[in-house]
């Protein structure tokens, strides 16, 4: 026989009130969820960081690197690689012994029930047994509507279930409350994310036109380059040394090859790269078997 009782909350509620993320933890978020597999809707994983109390007794979280943890679904259930966790967790601790696990992110469809397993999980090993739920809207679902594409809240187990046989409780609901969450962009990280987004090389669906693109580009460098050098030889503008010893630099940089010796060379590079392509992919689909084969997953 079961019976229903009130749990205490993992914290007071409204103790961790703020969690300040940084670039990297939001990228590589990003990334985990462009990079996922074909049938994967969902990614989730760690977040690692530190935790400081202000003068009012409220807990501000910094979140400062974060990892994935393999997880996929099969009849029903969702099942998390804890062997990967576990392995990934003590690896970040010889290299920041002071960064502790401070919540989970996740990206894509998360259903409730696996949320709040998965929110109970990380209160197992999260400082003060509260973990922050980080949430990116990668599919732009929430942003489309006004919403933020980036939140965090926090989870307090409310109702348990216990077995008086064997005394142990589970939960029956996770109440989650929304917290503020703020990207941390120093002036430095925003001139330097500028600088790569006016930089940026072209990127197309089809790699063909995307390289035609990029010539595109190359071709008007080099137009401006011989418009200013024949400017400058007409006596039109005066010439700057710097600029000089630059194209010079950049002209002896190119190798002097024939027809011949650049279809050999082309040639070449491609087979390496088809050659690596096919190494990629055979070392993909042994880690995939190894993962299947030996690592203890978490039913959620």
């Amino acid at each position: 026989a079961r019976r229903l009782r009130t749990m205490p909350s993992l914290s007071a509620p409204g103790t961790i009130s703020k969690i300040s993320v940084t670039p990297s933890v939001v990228l590589n978020v990003c990334d985990s969820y462009v990079r996922r597999g074909e049938a994967v809707d969902k990614v989730i994983g760690a977040v690692l960081g530190t935790a400081t109390t202000t003068a009012d007794g409220r807990v501000v979280v910094v979140a400062r690197t974060s990892y994935a943890i393999p997880c996929h679904d099969r009849d029903g259930e969702m099942f998390v690689d804890v062997e990967f966790h576990k392995t990934m967790l003590g690896l970040h601790a010889r290299v920041n012994p002071e960064e502790r696990v401070v919540g989970w992110f996740s990206a894509g469809s998360v259903t409730p029930e696996a949320r709040a397993l998965v929110h109970e999980f990380f209160a197992k090993e999260a400082l003060n047994g509260t973990p922050v739920h980080v949430m990116l809207d990668a599919d732009f679902t929430g942003a489309g509507n006004g919403g933020e594409m980036l939140s965090a809240s926090v989870g307090d187990t409310v109702l348990a279930t216990t077995d008086r046989e064997s005394g142990e409780s589970r939960s029956a609901g996770v109440w989650f409350s929304e917290i503020e969450c703020e990207v941390d962009l120093q002036q430095a990280t925003k001139l330097g994310v500028e600088a790569l987004r006016s930089a940026s090389s072209a990127k197309d669906d089809d790699d063909v036109a995307g390289l035609a693109q990029t010539m595109g580009k190359l071709g008007k460098l080099l137009t401006d380059a011989q418009a200013y050098v024949d400017a400058v030889v007409r006596g039109e503008r005066q010439g700057d040394a710097e600029v000089g010893r630059a194209l010079s630099a950049a002209l002896a940089g190119v190798p002097q090859l024939t027809k011949a010796q650049f279809d050999k060379v082309f040639g070449d590079s491609a087979e390496d790269v088809m050659m690596v392509r096919y190494l990629t992919n055979l070392t993909r689909t042994q880690l995939t078997l190894a993962e299947k084969l030996h690592t203890a997953a978490l039913i959620v």
